[in-house]
């Protein structure tokens, strides 16, 4: 289901932080390379983008190569320890 692409980053986001309170782990820097199905649609008066992982591995004719998204997320702590 595509949704706008700040939904998904949220998700995305939400996701790291399971994973911190789950593993007893604290993340620091975050990178990710992800595939995905891009759509831009009209509402509202403007445009949106719609994105969501591809649902399917297959290449073919019509989407031969996904798009693809590198995000990062830092905590803005990496490196800094106490003085």
């Amino acid at each position: 289901m595509l949704r706008e692409l700040s939904q998904l980053l949220s998700e995305l986001h939400d996701g790291l932080l399971a994973v911190e309170a789950r593993g007893g782990v604290q993340l620091s820097d975050v990178e990710m390379t992800l595939p995905l199905e891009l759509r831009p649609v009209l509402r509202d008066g403007g445009c949106r983008l719609l994105a969501d992982v591809p649902r399917s591995r297959e290449i073919n004719d019509w989407f031969a190569s996904p798009s693809k998204l590198r995000i990062g997320w830092s905590s803005g702590n990496a490196g800094g320890g106490q003085p």
